[in-house]
Order: C-alpha cells, then sequence, then structure tokens
C-alpha cells in the first residue's frame, strides 16, 4: 500500500492499479473495490486541491459524461456478475499496461488526438473505475495524448482522479457496499501507510527520473497481473 500511493504522490495517479491487483489476492473484490474509495478519497483531496488551478478542466468536461455512462455498466457488473472472469480481466490489464510501460520508448514524440476520443476513452475508463477502481491508467493514456506538458498533465490526472473517486463514493454508498464493518476498520488500518507514501511521493517527484520511475510501475503491474492470473488458474 506505501509503494502505491508512493507511486501517485509522485505521478497525481496510480494507487489503485498498483494495489488493486495485490489486494484481491486476499480480499473478495467487492471488498476491495470500496475500500480503495475510502483511501483515495483521502489522497485525492490532497493531491486534488492542489492541483486545482494548473489542471485542464475543458479536458475533464469531455470525460466525465461518458465516464458515467461507464460507471453505471461497471457497478452493474461488480453486484451481478460472477469474480473468477472479473479477476482474470483485471490480470491481464495490469499485465498489459506493465509490458507497456516497460517497453515504452522515452524518444517517441507525443501525438496529439482528436477530442472525441473521450467518448470510448471515458466509457472504459468508467467501466473499469467502477469494476477495479483501475480508471486512472485509461484517463493517463487519454490525457498524455491531449497534453504536451508534463506538470499540467499530472495536475489534470490529479483533479481527475479526485472526481472520480467522488464518483465512485456516491455509486458505493447508493449500492450499500461501502457500509460494512471489516471494510472500514480496514481502511482505518491502512490509511497510515497511505500518508506516509503519498507524502514522500510528493517530495519526490521532481527528482526522480521519469524513466526508472515507469520501469519500477511496470515491474510492479506485471508481477500482480501475472501473480493474479496464475492464482486463477489453479
Amino acid at each position: 500500500m506505501f509503494v502505491a500511493y508512493f507511486i501517485s504522490g509522485i505521478s497525481g495517479f496510480g494507487s489503485s492499479i498498483i494495489a488493486v491487483p495485490i489486494l484481491v489476492l486476499f480480499f473478495p473484490l467487492q471488498i476491495v473495490v470500496p475500500l480503495m474509495v475510502i483511501l483515495d478519497l483521502c489522497a485525492a483531496f490532497y493531491l486534488g486541491g492542489k492541483s486545482y488551478r494548473e489542471a485542464d478542466k475543458k479536458e475533464l468536461t469531455w470525460l466525465f459524461p461518458f465516464t458515467f455512462v461507464g460507471m453505471v455498466i461497471g457497478i452493474t457488473l461488480l453486484l451481478n456478475a460472477p469474480q473468477k472472469p472479473l479477476l482474470i480481466v483485471l490480470g491481464v490489464f495490469a499485465a498489459a499496461n506493465g509490458i507497456r510501460f516497460l517497453t515504452r520508448s522515452q524518444s517517441k514524440p507525443i501525438r496529439i488526438i482528436s477530442r472525441y476520443w473521450a467518448i470510448p476513452f471515458g466509457a472504459i475508463g468508467g467501466v473499469f473505475t467502477a469494476l477495479y477502481a483501475t480508471g486512472g491508467v485509461i484517463y493517463a493514456s487519454y490525457l498524455s495524448m491531449r497534453l504536451d506538458q508534463p506538470m499540467r498533465l499530472r495536475a489534470t490526472m490529479a483533479l481527475a482522479i479526485l472526481v472520480l473517486v467522488l464518483m465512485r463514493l456516491l455509486f458505493m454508498l447508493f449500492t450499500g457496499l461501502i457500509f460494512h464493518m471489516p471494510i472500514l476498520m480496514l481502511g482505518l488500518t491502512l490509511i497510515p501507510c497511505m500518508i506516509a507514501g503519498l507524502w514522500l511521493g510528493s517530495k519526490a517527484h521532481r527528482n526522480l527520473s521519469k524513466h526508472r520511475m515507469q520501469q519500477t510501475y511496470g515491474l510492479i503491474l506485471l508481477f500482480a497481473g501475472s501473480v493474479l492470473l496464475l492464482k486463477q488458474a489453479l
């Protein structure tokens, strides 16, 4: 959990895509997703509040209507679909993103895409946000092809995560998933790790090599996704 929020402090997102594939090795998905809402809510207010002025809000106004549609689909699947296929999809998603980060070219120029790509990215990101709390990677992929300034991208992602967490909280309150004492107690237990990782990551993000951070990020994702897929195969 410390590593997940350390990376979140550096990049403005990424806690869930690292934490969720590991946590589901020990807890059911229906516990892990609302647990991450509790932790991400605290982290998002810290990062998103500091980043509000620098964020590109126009980009987010295009994303969020389609995100809402995707989240309705995702929360329906979370409540009704069997867990094993969902965990297999999560394992593939985590491992694929790990490989993507490990093989990403540092010299390749950024290709700016049309704003209309917000429709599929927003909808798919909404599904993954509701199902696994991992939509941040999808939004980061879209915004990195819309914004070419690293600091502006980080600020926009941090604000996006804040709004997404609030949307997830509303869905969890509506469905009652978050009103379970074991989830609340586990969340309180993990908050100190979250705070420590977030604080150190925020301090370190100006000094660490972007390439080294991407490599570490990729290795963790590939490991977590591979272990999750292996567990489902056994």
